[in-house]
C-alpha cells in the first residue's frame, strides 16, 4: 500500500508540474525581471498543491502504518496469550506427573487382625500389615479404640512385600478400633493411612474381624 501511495504521488507531481509548464513555460524568463518577494510569491504558489498533495499522502501512510503496527501489537498479544496458555498447560502437566511419581513411591498397605483376646495384661490385639507398594520409613502405628483406648508403637522400615507383626496388649475389651499407619516415602514425604476395624460373632462363636481401608490422602 505505501508503494501504491508513493507511486500516486509521482504520477500527481509529474502531472502537475506538466500541467504548470503548460500554463506558464513561457513565461519563465519573466522571473529574472521579478523582484525577489513576487519569486517566492510565485514558487509558494506553483509548489503549495505539491506540498498539500504529499502532506495528504504521508497523512494516508501514517495511518496505514498505524493500522499496521495495531495489527502487530494484537498479533504478538494473541501469541503471548497463547505462550501462557502453552506454560500453563506444561505447568499443569508437570504438577500431574509430579503427583503420579509420589504416588508411584506411597506404599500399598494392608492390614488384619490375626489374633485378639484376653491375658494377664487385658485385652491384647495383633495386626498384620503387608506392604506391596513402594519402601517407606518412620513407620508409626497408632491404635484408638472406641473406648478412648489409644497406643502407638514404632515399627522398621517396610520395603516392598515386607509384613510387619505388631501388638497391642493392656486394652479394654472393644469391638471397634482404628488404625493410623504413618510414614515418610523414599521422596521424604509424610502420609499416613488408616483403617477400621470391627468385631462380631461368628454363628458358631468364633471372633470374626473385619477391616475396612480408608481412602489414602495425597
Amino acid at each position: 500500500m505505501g508503494r501504491a501511495l508513493a507511486a500516486i504521488g509521482i504520477v500527481l507531481t509529474l502531472g502537475y508540474a506538466l500541467f504548470a509548464w503548460w500554463l506558464v513555460g513561457d513565461r519563465i524568463q519573466t522571473l529574472r525581471t521579478m523582484d525577489l518577494n513576487e519569486v517566492g510569491d510565485f514558487l509558494a504558489g506553483a509548489f503549495g498543491p505539491v506540498a498539500i498533495l504529499w502532506l495528504v499522502l504521508g497523512f494516508f501512510q501514517q495511518g496505514i502504518e498505524l493500522r499496521q503496527g495495531t495489527d502487530a501489537l494484537r498479533l504478538q498479544a494473541k501469541e503471548l496469550s497463547n505462550s501462557v496458555e502453552q506454560q500453563t498447560e506444561l505447568v499443569a502437566a508437570q504438577k500431574a506427573s509430579l503427583v503420579n511419581y509420589e504416588r508411584s513411591l506411597e506404599p500399598l498397605l494392608k492390614m488384619h487382625v490375626t489374633d485378639a483376646g484376653m491375658d494377664d495384661g487385658g485385652f491384647y490385639v495383633n495386626l498384620g500389615i503387608v506392604n506391596s507398594g513402594g519402601y517407606c520409613d518412620c513407620v508409626e502405628i497408632e491404635l484408638s479404640a472406641s473406648n478412648n483406648d489409644q497406643r502407638v508403637l514404632d515399627a522398621d522400615p517396610l520395603f516392598t512385600d515386607a509384613y510387619c507383626k505388631v501388638r497391642f496388649g493392656e486394652l479394654h475389651e472393644c469391638d471397634l478400633f482404628k488404625v493410623v499407619v504413618k510414614y515418610k516415602t523414599r521422596s521424604g514425604r509424610a502420609n499416613f493411612q488408616t483403617f477400621t476395624a470391627e468385631h462380631y460373632q461368628g454363628q458358631s462363636g468364633e471372633n470374626i474381624y473385619t477391616v475396612r481401608k480408608h481412602s489414602l490422602l495425597m
